[in-house]
């Protein structure tokens, strides 16, 4: 679930997608990485760095990243170790195309061995399937004068050959400006355009509205599922439907990942969690519960907690207080880092806790670890009695398209009932909300509900190995840390 931003048109290319990536953040957390074509040299530049991006970029960085075109990716591992050589862009500088990629393909191994049978000259600098998406392409490509058609045919050709999700952004030498979409549109990017610049318009693309908001692009769109645009350095937009398929996003962007600023699916993110707090609210009335306080689980559970407030006539507190400096727990490489990042993230107001029934709202139970650590912390602070409720439905299923849950049992929903779930988090009762609750807050024809319903949008059959190879991935930090 990573952040991408590519712009083409400005000389400040690479400060902005730098400015892009800060409000991409939250997408990834691993590392960041900035690639630009300098025009005067003829040359790619690019610098890379793990951690967060404010800590890689400096001012000083800009004086060498120059050109009008650039790319930069936030990242959030699922595929291979923390390693900084699968930090991106990723660049293959003889056919001189450089990508970055969002997302998962599931039958990413099973390629990597039909290209090595192939051709075993064919070398794999990193283990990462994003690398994959760039050989297919290279392959395609050869000896080809890199312009529209033959970038299309190329994309084409990959898109036949990858399963999974993919949002890519890509530069070309001659500082072109490509980006495609799965058939699915499993994961998000938006197009966005800037009147006014000296070379009259710039573009950019970008894994979320708000980037694009925040950068001064207007006139933002989806790239639709299945298609490819082509931005020439002078402003020429080329855009085909390569390969279209079924809409379905991701719910999780709209529950969890996504900043409640941005859209997706014409959908608000602030509209979309507030609805969703709106139709638990009455599932929560259903069943007779009530409560004195109603808490949120900082950040994203918080405008779903104002409207059940709202509607259950109950007062809303924040009470558990987050430590700013402690970043999204979700999103951390294992199990003990996420509780010891948890334990030092929030802290509750004991006073305000004690004696009082309280319904604790989060916007999704994966794994357990949050919540458990919460219960904790409320029951510590002398909680009457704790119902914890959650915006999405039960995560019962592996995601294999860009969420870091490829195991059936890590998640505390797989073959639990809710009685059972209580028990496992130490609460009085545990409400989910329902799907079709998620369908109608979310106002989307279509979604990927596959981590919920078992019922994926893509063959998911290379699945099996995908779980293994991460679980391998796993072991290996384990033991390099240890």
């Amino acid at each position: 679930m990573c952040g991408l931003v590519g712009v083409v048109g400005t000389d400040d290319s690479a400060y902005e997608a730098f400015v892009g990536l800060l409000n991409l953040q939250h997408r990834g957390q691993d590392g960041a990485g900035i690639l630009t074509v300098d025009t005067r040299r003829n040359q790619f530049n690019v610098l890379k760095g793990s951690g967060l991006v404010e800590n890689i970029f400096s001012e000083r960085t800009f004086r060498t990243l120059k050109g009008p075109a650039s790319i930069g990716h936030t990242r959030y591992a699922t595929i291979g170790r923390r390693d900084p050589n699968l930090l991106q862009p990723f660049l293959d500088s003889d056919t001189g195309i450089a990508i970055a990629h969002n997302g998962n393909i599931v039958n990413c191994y099973e390629l990597k061995e039909a290209l090595l049978a192939a051709n075993p000259h064919v070398h794999f600098a990193t283990e990462s399937d994003s690398e994959i998406i760039l050989r297919l392409l290279c392959e395609a490509l050869q000896d080809s004068l890199l312009d529209a058609e033959p970038m299309f045919k190329a994309i084409e050709s990959a898109m036949t050959r990858l399963v999974g999700a993919y949002a890519i952004v890509g530069l070309v030498r001659d500082c072109s400006l490509f980006a495609f979409r799965d058939p699915n549109g499993v994961r998000p990017l938006f197009l966005g355009r800037r009147e006014g610049t000296a070379n009259g318009s710039a573009y950019a693309f970008a894994s979320e509205t708000v980037a694009l908001d925040y950068l001064g692009y207007t006139s933002i769109e989806e790239v639709k599922p299945g298609e490819a645009v082509y931005i020439t350095p002078n402003g020429e937009v080329s855009r085909r439907i390569i390969l279209p398929g079924s809409y379905s996003p991701c719910m999780f962007e709209w529950v969890y990942f996504a900043r409640v600023e941005s859209e997706m699916g014409n959908e608000s993110v602030y509209k979309a969690r507030f609805n969703l707090g709106l139709i638990l609210a009455e599932e929560v009335k259903r069943r007779g519960i009530e409560a004195d306080l109603i808490l949120p689980v900082p950040e994203t559970s918080r405008i779903a907690a104002i409207a059940m407030s709202e509607a259950l006539n109950t007062p809303f507190r924040e009470l558990l207080i987050k430590n700013r400096y402690v970043n999204r727990t979700f999103i951390l490489d294992d199990q003990a880092a996420r509780q010891e990042a948890i334990r030092r993230k929030l802290f509750p107001i004991a006073k305000e806790i004690a004696g009082k029934r309280c319904l604790v709202v989060d916007d999704s139970i994966v794994r357990g670890n949050t919540a458990l650590q919460i219960v904790k912390l409320i029951r510590q602070a002398g909680a009457k009695e704790v119902i914890l409720v959650s915006t999405c439905p039960p995560i019962a299923h592996p995601c294999y398209y860009g969420i870091d849950f490829p195991t059936p049992t890590e998640l505390i929903a797989n073959n639990r009932t809710e009685d059972q779930i209580a028990e496992e988090l130490g609460v009085d009762r545990v409400v989910y909300q329902s799907v079709d609750g998620l369908r109608q807050a979310l106002e989307q024809k279509s979604l990927c509900t596959g981590c919920i319903t078992g019922t994926y949008p893509t063959d998911i059959s290379s699945g099996i190995h995908f779980e293994e190879q991460r679980q391998l991935d796993r072991s290996k930090q384990l033991t390099e840390t240890t």
